[in-house]
């Protein structure tokens, strides 16, 4: 924690289960476990070490894909599992496997993507193959974004690629999210509407003017849940740390649950307890209160 620094935990009246039972930690990793500057800063990485050393494991449920994830586990040594794509994909970094993975309906995925195109949204498909893109996307910056420091780092990029006018280089491809961005509230519902006319999607949103789309049933909830199963942990001896509404189903899988303290008034109100900002170091603030005695 930055000397100085005060200490701002405020606990709910719904505390969930006693976090001494806690074994298993899971962090949102945007605007929670990364700063506004998107690093993950060295109180934070301490705190992570310190915790590990007692045995309780310390991972991420992150909106990102797999790929955009490499540098960040790196920094966090995380030797085990982690949840990506909103809760679509576990990846084990000890071989690169996914033991599990959950992939949009290839006829919902082609509709909505002709629906994209038709109302001129700024779209993006990421597949395993690589991530798709509408020219003149905003969006795909941030892909690019994170190229540039994967290259840095000496890691692999993301294959960028822009979509064929017929979508046929995506068809065939296994997708297991679309990112719509830059919506107004006006187009913002009329995808909403346009996507519950489909079976087997499912949205949400980390963002103003974002929808990101999954496959039916995937949230983040169960991302935590079939990490869970595989690594043999029961509900009470989860924590998740989150700040938005994509979080929110991790609260609902877990024993204990952590709000950040840039989170809004409703996921605050949700969590167990609310811990300090990201720029806070409130991840840090949370482990060393709850799980080192501090």
């Amino acid at each position: 924690m930055p000397a100085g620094m005060t200490l701002h935990l405020r606990q709910n009246n719904f505390c969930g289960s006693d976090p001494g039972a806690v074994r298993l930690v899971v962090c949102d990793l945007d605007s929670a476990l990364l700063n506004s500057r998107k690093l993950i800063s060295q109180a934070n990485l301490k705190a992570i070490k310190a915790v590990r050393s007692r045995g309780i494991f310390v991972t991420v449920c992150t909106g990102r894909i797999p790929r955009m994830m490499e540098v960040y586990s790196r920094i966090m040594e995380i030797r085990g599992c982690f949840v990506a794509a909103n809760g679509a994909i576990v990846v084990d970094t000890r071989n690169g496997g996914m033991p599990y993975a959950e992939y949009l309906n290839p006829k919902d995925a082609g509709r909505f993507l002709e629906f994209c195109r038709q109302e001129g949204f700024d779209h993006v498909a990421a597949a395993v193959e690589g991530c798709y893109y509408v020219r003149g996307s905003e969006r795909i910056k941030k892909f690019e974004q994170y190229n540039e420091t994967a290259r840095m780092e000496g890691l692999r990029q993301i294959q960028l690629r822009q979509f064929d006018s017929a979508y046929d280089a995506v068809k065939n491809m296994r997708i297991y999210k679309i990112l719509v961005s830059g919506l107004s509230e006006d187009q913002m519902r009329k995808a909403e509407e346009f996507i519950r006319g489909l079976s087997f999607s499912y949205c949400t949103s980390s963002e103003p003017g974002l929808l990101d789309i999954s496959a039916f049933g995937v949230d983040k909830g169960k991302g935590v849940q079939i990490l869970a199963g595989i690594m043999g942990y029961e509900k009470e001896e989860i924590c998740v740390i989150g700040d938005c509404r994509s979080d929110l189903p991790m609260f609902d899988a877990a024993g204990f649950s952590i709000a950040m303290g840039s989170a809004d008034d409703e996921i605050k109100s949700r969590a167990s307890v609310v811990t300090g900002a990201n720029d806070e170091d409130g991840v840090a603030m949370a482990l060393e209160k709850f799980f080192l005695g501090s």
